[in-house]
């Protein structure tokens, strides 16, 4: 048994707006070895087909090596029920590849299309698959991604896609705005055994609002939680979206005003420091 997050990487929605070299420095500087690139449509700005250009992987690999840094995963939440979906998560898959991510995180879709997305994931399973990569499904933050809201939604949806290509990627911060009635830890608990990868997001509430402070500064208690992901050697990103909150019917906002890089170096710092502290 391992008492460390072996694999802990920093997901970059923290930098929603910033240069990426910026924000690869930042990282390794507040002492992280591990990235998750967020491409979020909806939760972060600047998203285009460029991105996912053989160009773009290129950049990324570079900067990866100039800062020492790896990938496990990539952000690329979107409407997996949406007009075009397919071929835009298939440029996913191919960037993935092409930078050395596995975990594709995504959240899912509103529940009156939940047909449409357990359609589109039985067959982008197989592709992924073919790709070394793995689809993680992402319990949702909002109301637009209620079709796996709680554990009983993700399991469900696995066993009915039914592919090894597709697991979970669980977020307890996003329970909270979604589902304020459940326990977050007791939801976490009952899905590790299909997670492949996890976001540690902490949740303050703020006149019925949910924002997002460094990791052991909210009310969900990761202290309880780290040593089962440590255990079974999840790998993790720690997803802090300093640009976005949330209103209390959950709806995403996202600030016109970019995070300074200073909080942000202070925020990773703390959070990686109450982390290892939580699993001593």
């Amino acid at each position: 048994m391992t008492s460390q997050l072996t694999q802990l990487a920093v997901n970059t929605a923290m930098f929603d707006g910033h240069d990426l070299e910026l924000a690869f420095s930042t990282i390794q500087q507040a002492g992280f070895h591990y990235v998750e690139l967020a491409y979020n449509e909806g939760y972060v700005g600047n998203l285009n087909p460029s991105l996912f250009t053989a160009e773009s992987a290129a950049r990324v690999k570079d900067l990866l090596q100039r800062f020492e840094l790896s990938t496990l995963a990539l952000g690329c939440t979107m409407n997996l029920a949406g007009p075009g979906m397919l071929d835009k998560f298939r440029l996913r898959i191919q960037f993935a590849r092409m930078i050395g991510a596995r975990c594709l995180n995504a959240c899912t879709t509103s529940m009156a299309e939940r047909d449409l997305l357990i359609k589109n994931l039985r067959i982008l399973g197989p592709e992924a698959q073919d790709n070394g990569c793995i689809i993680c499904l992402e319990n949702g933050g909002d109301y637009n991604y209620n079709a796996f809201s709680e554990a009983e939604d993700g399991l469900e949806l696995l066993e009915e896609i039914n592919h090894p290509a597709v697991a979970l990627n669980v977020d307890p911060g996003n329970m909270l705005s979604l589902c304020p009635d459940l326990d977050p830890v007791e939801q976490t608990m009952d899905m590790l055994s299909a997670c492949e990868h996890f976001h540690i997001k902490d949740v303050i509430i703020q006149d019925g609002e949910f924002y997002f402070p460094a990791i052991g500064d909210g009310i969900i208690d990761y202290a309880t939680i780290l040593p089962g992901l440590a255990e079974q050697g999840i790998p993790c990103s720690l997803e802090i979206p300093l640009r976005m909150y949330r209103l209390a019917d959950s709806t995403p906002v996202r600030s016109p005003e970019l995070a300074p890089i200073a909080q942000s170096l202070d925020i990773l710092v703390r959070s990686r420091q109450a982390i290892e502290a939580m699993l001593k």
